[in-house]
């Protein structure tokens, strides 16, 4: 018997996806401007070597909303830094580095670094950094900048998505500042999930989703896999419990933006995803895979996009190969669903463009997953996925 979409979505893209060429290298960069247009990075020249220029795109942020900096680099042969670092220093010499890359080579081809983060109410400062030589090197200019009080609010309605231009609305979102998960806004189920909406052994997946796993702290969701045994409504048997949320109850849409924050698992064995699945009631699958990513191998991101034409699936696969170890720190991964075509960003950079396109609506979904088809080592008892926010966009 042919199993069903939500039992053979990822496991045929896993089949398709062995046969592209991976994807073209993305300079690192993490976090979320704010600018008209945003993510523009107002850059000095210093015309120094390596650093050739320095900026930031929003002159004077307030509190809660990310700012992009940037800085242009070149030397006149290839030289390989053990580690470079965006220093940022608020007025109690408190540490707040951005972007870390290591291994990081600059030749003689100017090269851009950028990475972005949000900050508390104060004064900053801020310079580029490498280590080599046993050493960290300090490079000039140190500029300065003041983060003003953000006024009171909940979600970020001025929010724009990261390089995806201007002329957006925000509809639905969560920050995670509350003291828990939302349940009014998020489900811990979803129709893509065949055991009871909470589990897919089908797809190659080990765990039983529930809220349990889903925790917030610090601005942060934890979505948290752990080893422990289960027995679902079905009778089914499962060794891992994990996290799922689902926007169905509170939101769903056809064509609009997508993006999230996240810090992804290092430890191999988990296939944490942000992605989109049919609303509710919906009869054809419909799903855009914003990324999948599999913590065996930190270099590659699957971005995807299913749909029916003619009876029949079709599936838009894409290998991106990244830079930067999405372990180590935060980077932002959005989608442009869009009437003519599905566009793919990372860290605001445009990364894919499909050729499909969204048929239905769909709903937003974030999940830690548990993979099958390259499990945990024995000794691995828990991992955990972590999210910043999710922010959804619609054009006026």
């Amino acid at each position: 018997m042919t199993a069903p979409f939500s039992q053979r979505r990822r496991v045929s893209a896993r089949r398709a996806l062995l046969t592209l060429a991976l994807g073209v290298e993305l300079l690192a960069c993490i976090g979320l401007a704010q600018a008209t247009p945003p993510g523009t990075i107002d850059y000095e020249n210093v015309g120094g070597t390596p650093l050739r220029a320095i900026g930031r795109d929003i002159q004077a942020p307030v509190a809660n909303t990310s700012v992009l900096f940037g800085a242009q680099l070149l030397n006149p042969q290839p030289v390989t830094y053990d580690q470079v670092v965006f220093a940022v220093r608020d007025a109690s010499d408190r540490n707040f580095d951005l972007g870390h890359q290591n291994n990081y080579t600059v030749g003689t081809t100017q090269r851009e670094l950028t990475a972005s983060g949000q900050f508390p109410a104060g004064q900053y400062r801020y310079w580029l950094s490498y280590y080599a030589g046993g050493q960290w090197t300090n490079l000039a200019p140190e500029r300065s900048f003041t983060v003003a009080a953000a006024p009171p609010g909940g979600d970020p309605v001025d929010s724009r998505p990261l390089g995806a231009g201007s002329n957006w609305v925000y509809k639905f979102g969560d920050e995670f500042t509350a003291a828990t998960v939302d349940w009014n806004k998020w489900a811990d189920n979803s129709s893509a999930e065949s055991d009871n909406g909470h589990g897919n052994p089908g797809n190659q997946q080990l765990e039983w989703n529930q809220a349990a796993n889903c925790s917030v702290g610090n601005g942060v969701l934890a979505m948290q896999a752990k080893r422990e045994r289960v027995r679902s409504p079905s009778g089914r048997y499962y060794d891992w419990t994990s996290c799922l949320l689902s926007s169905h109850k509170r939101y769903n849409f056809r064509y609009g933006f997508i993006e999230a924050r996240m810090k992804l698992p290092g430890v191999a064995g988990f296939w944490p995803a942000f992605w989109t699945f049919q609303a509710p009631g919906a009869q054809q699958w419909n799903e855009t895979d914003v990324f999948e990513y599999y913590s065996d191998n930190k270099s590659r991101l699957y971005l995807n996009q299913y749909v029916i034409k003619n009876g029949a699936e079709d599936l838009d696969s894409y290998i991106h190969t990244i830079s930067f170890d999405p372990s180590a720190g935060y980077h932002v991964y959005g989608a442009d669903i869009s009437p003519d075509a599905t566009r793919f960003y990372v860290d605001g950079q445009l990364v894919r463009t499909t050729r499909n396109i969204s048929q239905i609506e769909t709903s937003i979904l974030v999940d830690h997953f548990v993979y099958a088809g390259k499990p945990p080592a024995s000794t691995t008892q828990s991992a955990t996925t972590y999210v910043d926010y999710i922010r959804a966009w619609q054009r006026p």
